[in-house]
């Protein structure tokens, strides 16, 4: 299915950066899972002390490796709560798995929280 960008109101991005925030969006639970199994991550006991080379810490290397994908998952986590409580499910639901919205509201409401959604993201990234 192709994705649709809303044209109206003030929340409208370059196609490009759309698809790229979407797709950015829709990878949260593997990023969040890559940053705890970093988290969890602890040295092989059987591997040579030297660095071969590397210089810094293994805690440091750590940091940097998470680092970046801590900064897209809080962007997300912020443009979300900036959604009303009661649309977030709903827009979430829709820009992740691409379900219809919840006959609680009407469409244009959704639409309009979703295309705030995507727009926060992709301004907490200093895409826009």
């Amino acid at each position: 299915m192709a994705e649709y960008q809303r044209k109206l109101g003030k929340y409208v991005l370059p196609g490009t950066v759309y698809m790229k925030t979407l797709y950015q969006i829709r990878d949260y639970f593997r990023l969040k899972e890559k940053i705890q199994d970093a988290i969890d991550e602890s040295p092989d006991p059987r591997a040579p002390k030297s660095t071969g080379g590397k210089k810094g810490s293994p805690t440091e290397r750590k940091a940097l490796k998470v680092s970046d994908d801590s900064n897209i998952v809080r962007a997300i986590d912020k443009a979300l709560n900036d959604i009303p409580e009661e649309y977030r499910k709903g827009v979430w639901r829709s820009v992740m798995y691409n379900e219809p919205y919840p006959l609680d509201a009407s469409r244009s409401t959704y639409g309009l929280h979703k295309s705030r959604f995507v727009y926060k993201v992709a301004e907490n990234l200093n895409w826009i």
